[in-house]
C-alpha cells in the first residue's frame, strides 16, 4: 500500500512539474536572487547570476524581466509632478523606482549585456478612464516599452504594465499595487496594438496598420482583454450615445461560453447591471437597458469567481 502511495505521489508530482509554464524555473530562481543593487555598476551581479545560470537568450531574456519586475517599483508621485529625470538609469537602480522610460532603458541594458537585438519603442498608451474618450489633440507620445528580436523573431514586452498596476483615481489618491502580469511578457502584437500604438509603425508588428485616428477612436481595451480569447466586440468605438429607455448590445465574439456578462460605472455605484448572456455564431451578447440619464465611463467585464471581476472593456456613455 505505502509503495502505491508513494507511486502515486511521484506521478502527481511529475504531472505538475511538466504542466509548469517554460520559465518556471527561471521565475523562481529570479525571484528568490536577493543580490543587493545599489549603483549601475552592480548590475553585473545580476547579469553575471544570470549568464551562469541559463545558457538560452530567451532564458536569459526572461531571468532580466522578472528581475526588473520584482525589484522595480512604479513612481506614481514622479508620473503627476512630470518629472522625467527619474528614468535615468542611476536613479532606477538607486531608489528602485522609476516611470515607464526607466522600466525600458533597464530592459535594454540587459538586452545588450547578453547581446540581444532590442530597442526602446516610444508611443501612445491607453489605460484608465482619463483615456477612454479621446480628441485629437490628447493623443501624445506618453508611454515606452521594448521590442526584442529572440530566435529571429520580433516580440514585445512591455515590464512597466507587467510590474503592476495604479488605482484609476484622482492623482491624489494613485498608487502603485505590484502584481506581475504575464500577459505584457510576449503579447502577441495583434493584442498589444489594442493599447499601445508605437511612433514607428514598423514596431506594430502587425500585416494591418492601425492609424491613430483608429485607435484613439475604438474602446478602451484593459489588461484582462488581451489576455482573454476575443477577436472582436461591438460597439467598437468608445462613444456611445443613448436615451432613457434605449437598450444597448454589447457584443464579443470568443468561443469562451460565458454566462453573465456586468455592466458598471467607475464607481460601481451609479450604474451596475449584470444580465445573462446569449450565444449565437460564435458572439455572446448581452442586453443592457438605459435608465439614467448622465455621463458615464461604463465598462464591460465578467465575474471570475465570486469576488474577482475581469473588467475587459471601457466605454463612454452619454445619456440625455
Amino acid at each position: 500500500m505505502r509503495l502505491f502511495l508513494l507511486s502515486v505521489l511521484i506521478f502527481l508530482s511529475f504531472s505538475v512539474f511538466s504542466q509548469e509554464g517554460p520559465y518556471s524555473k527561471v521565475d523562481s530562481l529570479m525571484r528568490v536572487y536577493k543580490e543587493k543593487i545599489k549603483s549601475v555598476d552592480d548590475l553585473y551581479k545580476v547579469v553575471y547570476y544570470i549568464r551562469t545560470n541559463f545558457d538560452a537568450d530567451s532564458l536569459r531574456l526572461r531571468a532580466s524581466f522578472i528581475w526588473i519586475t520584482e525589484n522595480i517599483a512604479y513612481d506614481v508621485k514622479a508620473v503627476i509632478r512630470e518629472d522625467f529625470s527619474v528614468a535615468n538609469l542611476s536613479y532606477v537602480v538607486r531608489y528602485k523606482k522609476t516611470i515607464c522610460g526607466g522600466y525600458a532603458s533597464l530592459l535594454k541594458y540587459f538586452c545588450d549585456a547578453f547581446a540581444i537585438e532590442n530597442e526602446i519603442v516610444q508611443g501612445y498608451a491607453r489605460t484608465g478612464k482619463r483615456t477612454i474618450f479621446l480628441n485629437q489633440n490628447s493623443l501624445r507620445s506618453n508611454h515606452a516599452w521594448n521590442a526584442v528580436k529572440i530566435n529571429g523573431t520580433w516580440r514585445l514586452l512591455d515590464p512597466t504594465w507587467a510590474s503592476g498596476y495604479t488605482d484609476d483615481v484622482d492623482d491624489s489618491k494613485k498608487k502603485f499595487h505590484k502584481k506581475f502580469k504575464e500577459v505584457y511578457y510576449f503579447t502577441p502584437p495583434e493584442k498589444l496594438i489594442l493599447n499601445h500604438l508605437p511612433e514607428n509603425k514598423k514596431f506594430q508588428l502587425t500585416n494591418k496598420k492601425t492609424d491613430k485616428k483608429d485607435f484613439r477612436d475604438s474602446p478602451l481595451f484593459m489588461s484582462d482583454f488581451l489576455g482573454d480569447d476575443i477577436s472582436e466586440v461591438f460597439p467598437h468605438v468608445s462613444l456611445i450615445k443613448a436615451k432613457v429607455g434605449d437598450t444597448l448590445t454589447f457584443k464579443l465574439k470568443t468561443e469562451k461560453r460565458i454566462n453573465s456578462l456586468s455592466v458598471f460605472s467607475e464607481d460601481h455605484q451609479k450604474i451596475t447591471h449584470t444580465g445573462t448572456t446569449s450565444y449565437e455564431n460564435g458572439w455572446l451578447e448581452l442586453r443592457f437597458p438605459v435608465k439614467k440619464t448622465g455621463y458615464y465611463y461604463l465598462y464591460i467585464g465578467y465575474f471570475e469567481n465570486i469576488i474577482e471581476i475581469r473588467t475587459l472593456l471601457g466605454y463612454r456613455l452619454e445619456v440625455k
